[in-house]
Formats: C-alpha cells, structure tokens, sequence
C-alpha cells in the first residue's frame, strides 16, 4: 500500500514539475576555403556574427595553413556568453579567454558579447580564427585526434606559433616587459639580489613565463602571451619554417615534443630557452 502510495505521489509530482525547455537545434554552415572545410555551428541570434566568422576564414584558413593542410575538417561552435565559453573550455575565471581550440574544434564566444560598447573590428576576428586555426593546424600535422594532448608541446611553443601566425604582436607585452618581470628577486628572496632589482624589489609571482608558465596565465596573461610570442619569433628568426615544420612532422612520426625539437633544431627545448634567456637579459632585441 506504501508503495502505492509513494509511486503516486511521484506520478502527480512529476506531472506538475516544470518542464525544462529544450534548446533550440543549431543553425550550421559549411565553408569552404581551398582544400579545408569548416563547419560554423550558432543559434539564430548569432547568424550575423555567423557571417562574419564565415568571412574571416577566407583569409585566416591560409594564414594558419602556412605550418600544414588542415587534415581533418575543424568545427567551430559560436557560444552565447562568456559563461557558455569557460564552461565548454572547462576554464573558470578567465575573463580574458575569447576562445579555445582542440584538435578538429574551436569554441567561439559570440563577437557580439565580447565587448558591450564596441564590437570587434574585422581584423580583430581574422586574427583571433587565425590563432585559434594555427592551433589545429598545430594538433593535426604532429598528433592524431586522442595523441595531440599527450606530445608535451610547451604553452610558449603552442601560444607563440598561433600568435605570431596570426600577427598579434601588437597586443602582446614587448620584452622590457618580460626582462622587467625577470629581473625580480624571486618570492622568498628576501632583498635585492644582484642584477635582480635593489632592496625592496617587489618580488616575482611564483611560476615563470616560459619553463612554469600554468602557474601565470590566469593572472598574468599579458605577459605569459607576450613571452610566448617573442620566444617563438626568436626561434623562427633563428632557425627557420622549415625547421619549424621538421619539428611538427617528428611528432607526426609519433615523438613527443622535446625529442622532436632536439631532432628538428639541433639543441633540446631546455637549451633553447637559455638562449633565448640571453637574449632577454642582454637586450640584443635593439
């Protein structure tokens, strides 16, 4: 008899318990550019902002495909908010994060919602799809779709290939910026230490641009993307595409990032970060 009871009683409850409305189905489009194609998924109230994507990618697809062809079609989905986007990037409190790529994705807050007084210009969006692009670009030529996570590429190798690919140089910090955060006596240092600011010298945050950079870019992302940029213009600078690109295809063979760039460039990753150290601290950038 309870059980009668209870069953009922769940019956009339889930009869008058609101029904949870269903999202209406996206809006998709195909675009074609060269030999790749992208799919655009969006909800009605994006279709202009759709457009806009769809006529960026005339130019960042050729842009991001300078390091290699796309191999697999890439889809990028156009979130509403900014909330909608750090919930599909899994990344919470980054107030900062426009979008965020994966292998064959890009998830894509709506340009409406970037800023609410001025919407990005047309090269705002066409550097942003061709840094987000150059990622999956990046993913395909040295990984598969359940290897890429796994090749150890560093966030300034990552990060500095998509944006110097895409010309972002003029957002990022310049390297007075990263030299100044260097020369900070490190937390717990005490005073000053030479060549490293005089007594009293605010002390660095724990982590470091290039070899710690996770523990920085959330807080300091100007500057974990300006040292990105600058290292990976450095490296292309000294040693080359083609080099660059013998570096992608070693992990398409199946090699993990460092081994890849010791084959590729000739020193190990580790090695090259003291170079490019040096070239910091010394200002040879003048």
């Amino acid at each position: 008899m309870e059980a009668r009871v209870a069953a009922a009683l769940l019956c009339v409850l889930a009869a008058c318990a609101p029904r949870v409305r269903e999202a209406a189905p996206a809006c998709v489009e195909t675009i074609a550019v060269g030999r790749s194609s992208v799919r655009v998924e969006y909800q009605p109230p994006d279709t202009g902002e759709a457009r806009r994507v769809a006529a960026a990618l005339a130019k960042s697809v050729p842009s991001a495909e300078q390091w290699g062809q796309l191999r697999a079609p890439v889809t990028i989905v156009l979130q509403p908010s900014h909330e909608a986007l750090e919930a599909a990037a899994h990344r919470e409190g980054y107030r900062w994060l426009r979008a965020w790529a994966r292998y064959d994705t890009i998830d894509l807050q709506s340009p409406r919602t970037w800023n609410l007084l001025l919407s990005p210009s047309d090269r705002d969006l066409e550097e942003l799809l061709t840094h987000e692009l150059t990622h999956c670009v990046m993913y395909q030529q040295a990984g598969s779709a359940w290897s890429w996570p796994w090749l150890e590429i560093p966030l300034w190798f990552r990060e500095g290939m998509a944006s110097v690919t895409a010309g972002q140089g003029h957002k990022r910090a310049g390297p007075e910026a990263l030299r100044a955060f260097w020369a900070r006596p490190s937390a717990g240092a005490g005073g000053g230490v030479p060549g490293r600011g005089g007594p009293g010298a605010t002390a660095r945050p724990p982590g470091d641009p290039i070899a710690d950079p996770e523990l920085l870019y959330q807080s300091e992302s100007e500057l974990v993307y300006g040292a990105a940029h600058l290292a990976f213009a450095f490296l292309l600078d000294r040693y080359g595409e083609e080099r660059i690109r013998q570096v992608l295809a070693t992990m398409g063979e199946g090699h993990t990032f460092p081994a890849a760039f010791r084959r590729a460039i000739g020193i190990s990753s580790r090695e090259f970060e003291a170079e490019f150290r040096r070239y910091v601290a010394w200002q040879q950038w003048q």
